[in-house]
């Protein structure tokens, strides 16, 4: 005789299993901040949107180019009361990476004047993991 509880654990099993796998394919492609390219830059927010990635991106004028500043997913900023504009000068703190082929800024910390906002813990772990969406 079969218990109840025995028919739904192959598919429990499954579906642990797909979620595990679309987990770590998901995470495979997203950037990974790295310490060791740790920098400070300061620039003017050219412009600011919401990337394919449904994360905030910012271009930042600086005195050698405008560089992509990756910074939190929109509903993180929004709950941070995090709000940014063009022509505003910035210091981030982040880790320079290649994303695509392209150069990215994985922001750390952003400073605008006497505010402070974070994006990661010291590590470079987003601090929105968790974070409602």
């Amino acid at each position: 005789m079969l218990h109840r509880n025995s028919c739904l654990r192959p598919w429990a099993i499954a579906l642990f299993v797909l979620l595990t796998v679309t987990f770590t394919l998901a995470q495979a492609g997203a950037p990974k901040y790295d310490k060791s390219t740790e920098a400070k830059i300061k620039g003017t927010v050219e412009t600011i949107g919401k990337a394919a990635d449904g994360l905030v991106h910012l271009s930042l004028k600086t005195d050698k180019g405008s560089l992509d500043v990756m910074l939190a997913p929109e509903s993180y900023m929004t709950e941070m009361e995090i709000v940014l504009k063009p022509g505003e000068t910035l210091q981030i703190l982040g880790s320079q990476v290649t994303a695509n082929g392209n150069p990215l800024f994985l922001a750390r910390e952003v400073t605008r004047g006497g505010d402070q906002f974070l994006m990661r813990d010291d590590k470079g772990a987003p601090l929105w993991i968790g974070w409602p969406k």
